[in-house]
């Protein structure tokens, strides 16, 4: 049995597309609660639909999983938003750079929206930036003052040098707009001043364009 895992992160961000995609999912399968506090009893052969990275790590150890990217681009009846004209870059994450089934999936559901991607060169397998989780700068003064952190987390540092490490990101962005499908994506995004929105709110038709 298939088993709907929201983001609890996600909800916050963008409760009315979560909204109206637990509203769709509840007529298809049961929707769990959070992962880390849901202790229902699921048996061997259940399967996890995540979206969240986060999630899946949390569901990994505890039942099979499987990506809701991959699920909406192979139901037919899921009713996916005309998006013509649209151009964006599509910011992979690095999170995901194991798993071309998800690089495929989210290209493939934009794609049938007739939005034109324009990629990234850090891109699927390569890609290097997960928001303040995980960001790889290039410019030699902005290492050096990362390094100067040791071993101090992203979202632990001094904010001026958090939202420059964002920013120098968001100047990879060429297009008007990126699509992420990763909240930490997401927000790493536009705290660097970029234009970026979430897969989702495009498949449920909440983004403001």
């Amino acid at each position: 049995m298939d088993i709907y895992f929201p983001s609890c992160n996600f909800t916050k961000a963008s409760p009315e597309a979560a909204k109206r995609l637990r509203r769709w999912m509840q007529a298809r399968m049961p929707v769990a609660g959070c992962c880390r506090t849901d202790k229902t009893p699921r048996a061997a052969d259940d399967t996890a639909l995540y979206f969240c990275q986060a999630c899946r790590e949390v569901l990994e150890g505890r039942m099979q999983t499987r990506n809701l990217w991959e699920y909406l681009d192979g139901d037919a009846d899921f009713p996916l938003p005309d998006y013509s004209g649209l151009r964006v870059n599509l910011q992979d994450c690095w999170r995901d750079r194991a798993h071309p089934e998800i690089h495929e999936a989210v290209r493939s559901l934009l794609h049938k929206m007739h939005v034109e991607i324009v990629e990234l060169d850090r891109n699927r397998e390569k890609a290097d930036f997960c928001g303040n989780l995980h960001a790889e700068p290039k410019a030699p003064a902005l290492r050096a003052q990362v390094a100067a952190q040791g071993d101090k987390p992203i979202w632990e540092m001094p904010a001026a040098l958090e939202t420059a490490i964002m920013r120098e990101q968001a100047e990879k962005i060429t297009e008007r707009l990126a699509v992420t499908y990763c909240n930490r994506c997401t927000q790493g995004l536009r705290t660097g001043g970029a234009e970026a929105v979430h897969l989702l709110e495009l498949l449920m038709g909440t983004a403001d364009l």
